[in-house]
Parts: C-alpha cells; sequence; structure tokens
C-alpha cells in the first residue's frame, strides 16, 4: 500500500458511489473522508485541510451547489479544487455553481485519476519507478 499523500473529501450520499469512490482514491494512495451530505462536507471542510473535493450536485439537507458556495466563502474554499460528481448536470451548469471541473458518474479510475492529475500535483503511484 501507497502512503497516503494526499486528503479528499468526498461528499457523496449514495453508500455504493461513496464505496466504490473510496476503494479507488486508497488505491490511488489517497486518504478520504466520507460526506453524506454537503452540511457534513462544510463542516469536515472547515475542519481539515483537504487537497481536493468531490461534490455529488444531489444531496439532502443541503446540495452539491449549496455546499460549494459555504465552502468557498471559508478562508481556504478559493484555492481547494471542487469537482462536480454528476451523471445529469452539464459542465456549464457545474462551472457556474463555482465547480472547477466535472467528473461523470458512475466512478471510473481513469476518469479520477486524470482529475487528480489535472487539480493536484498528485503523481500516479503506479507509474512512479520502483527503487530497488
Amino acid at each position: 500500500m501507497v502512503p497516503s499523500q494526499y486528503r479528499i473529501l468526498v461528499a457523496e450520499d449514495d453508500e455504493v458511489n461513496a464505496q466504490v469512490v473510496r476503494t479507488i482514491l486508497q488505491r490511488l494512495g489517497c486518504a478520504v473522508d466520507i460526506a453524506q451530505d454537503g452540511s457534513i462536507a462544510v463542516e469536515l471542510f472547515r475542519r481539515r485541510t483537504y487537497d481536493l473535493v468531490l461534490m455529488d450536485w444531489q444531496m439532502p439537507q443541503m446540495d452539491g451547489p449549496e455546499a460549494t458556495a459555504r465552502i468557498r466563502a471559508t478562508p481556504r474554499g478559493e484555492a481547494t479544487p471542487i469537482i462536480a460528481t454528476t451523471s445529469s448536470r452539464d459542465r456549464a451548469e457545474c462551472l457556474m455553481a463555482g465547480m472547477n471541473d466535472v467528473v461523470p458518474k458512475p466512478y471510473r479510475v481513469e476518469k479520477l485519476r486524470l482529475i487528480l492529475k489535472r487539480w493536484t500535483s498528485w503523481s500516479d503511484p503506479e507509474s512512479s519507478p520502483t527503487s530497488s
């Protein structure tokens, strides 16, 4: 197992989707916190530093756009990439809501790998040379 080099906050209310994305990100060497709704995501963001946020669009209590606005209003909020996770919204709508990018559902290793490379200085542990 690769030591966790990046901390990712995942706001995802669907338990199966949350487990899938957690497993993928952990295999990619990331530490992952899951928030079951937007209000929990905002609270976690206020208490911890994250390298990236994956934000579901539709959630109970507080949806993705509202949670994004509240995170953006925090001191670190503008500097942290927030990536929309959705199967039903287009990119322009997500960008207008304050998100930096979109990763479509269902979650796929290749798409998450690209998002990490694009929005952080993450390096793929599978492509790193191994030392002897």
